[in-house]
């Protein structure tokens, strides 16, 4: 069984992963959402931009796209007298605000989306009221598409190489949009996010069989793709042993993150932080120390990465050097990020999800950003 702080060779670089930090829904007015007051240590802490909470309303952003030509949207769901409802923001400027959305979208949440221009948007809808389908929704710039999904098949992440290539996952299938249909395509794990490379390149990662896993979209069909077996995975844990998320900088250029449940040496089961990498040929990993999990990963865009695990932020730059930086939480309340994205053409990051009350666990959607 691998021990925390090992290093791995990942495409040439000796990686140091060492220790990392484990950490970890209040309510928002729609509207625009810009920057608080919320201090910070300089270049140690993100500040958060956020509406300020409400009695009634509980708000929360599970997801981000960033399209090649900086625009930014991010997703999620607000919960008003009991009802769920859409939330769709479009990022202008420094400000966040709310996209109208056709009346097709009132009975959905959105869990995740993905874009490739300012005319092409996929977001994975799940079915909030009385219904008979889950969604995938498009925006081509101009109008609207909805498409019904089996109640079976709860979209849960999505990825788009163009209007006429796209993939949405739910827990235990995949589907794929050729410009004209949605069809199943087998996948042979369980998914847990997707990213796409071109219209002939994706990956798929989760697990299977009680282990993380990924899987490669070659054009025509799925692959699974060896992935190292970690020794002293507790494979009847109800907690999986998995990858969680997946960035791909290009077709050999592949990181994955997540966590993996394992049994020590004093026979403790304990969550341990996966990273993994593959560089065309090959998956390296290397796990974290007992305590610690990732969750997100995403491109610095100047050939590294950052990891998030709850409010810690850890970057990789490209010659493999790491520091840690934070997501600023109001007092009294817990940071709980859900998706990190570079805005193409500037080095800021931003990170979306929702900021937790201690005191009611209510939620209260967030935006934070790095620079």
């Amino acid at each position: 069984m691998k021990r925390s702080s090992r290093l791995a060779v990942f495409a040439g670089t000796t990686l140091a992963l060492g220790a990392i930090a484990a950490a970890g829904i209040t309510a928002a007015s729609p509207g625009e959402h810009r920057a608080s007051s919320v201090g910070a240590a300089d270049g140690t802490t993100w500040p958060i931009v956020q509406s300020s909470p409400t009695a009634d309303t509980g708000t929360s952003l599970s997801g981000l796209a960033a399209a090649p030509d900086g625009t930014m949207w991010a997703a999620g769901g607000r919960q008003a007298s009991g009802v769920y409802k859409p939330i769709l923001q479009r990022l202008t400027g420094s400000t966040w605000s709310n996209v109208t959305l056709p009346a097709a979208a009132a009975p959905y949440r959105f869990n995740a989306a993905a874009a490739t221009s300012a005319s092409n948007l996929w977001l994975a809808a799940q079915l909030n009221t009385s219904g008979d389908s889950h969604a995938v929704l498009q925006w081509n710039g101009t109008a609207w598409k909805t498409f019904k999904v089996p109640l079976s098949f709860q979209p849960s992440d999505i990825a788009t190489a163009g209007p006429g290539s796209a993939w949405v996952v739910s827990s235990s299938a995949a589907k794929r949009w050729n410009g004209t249909a949605w069809a199943d395509t087998p996948i042979g794990i369980k998914p847990r996010a997707i990213t796409a490379v071109s219209p002939t390149s994706a990956w798929a990662v989760g697990w299977a069989e009680g282990q993380p896993a990924t899987a490669h979209w070659n054009g025509t069909s799925w692959t699974n793709v060896p992935f190292p077996r970690i020794d002293g995975v507790d494979v009847k844990s109800e907690i999986a042993s998995t990858l969680s998320d997946v960035y791909a900088a290009s077709a050999n250029d592949v990181w994955a993150v997540g966590s993996v449940r394992v049994i020590d040496e004093s026979g403790k089961k304990v969550s341990r932080s996966l990273l993994a990498h593959w560089n065309g040929t090959a998956w390296s990993n290397v796990l974290g120390a007992p305590g610690t999990y990732l969750t997100k990963v995403a491109s610095d865009g100047a050939g590294g990465i950052w990891v998030s695990a709850g409010a810690n932020m850890r970057h990789r730059t490209a010659a493999g050097v790491w520091s840690d930086e934070s997501l600023a939480q109001p007092t009294g309340t817990k940071a709980i990020p859900t998706e990190l994205a570079l805005r193409p053409g500037t080095t800021t990051m931003w990170a979306v999800g929702y900021t937790s009350t201690d005191a009611t666990r209510w939620a209260d959607l967030a935006h934070w950003r790095s620079n």
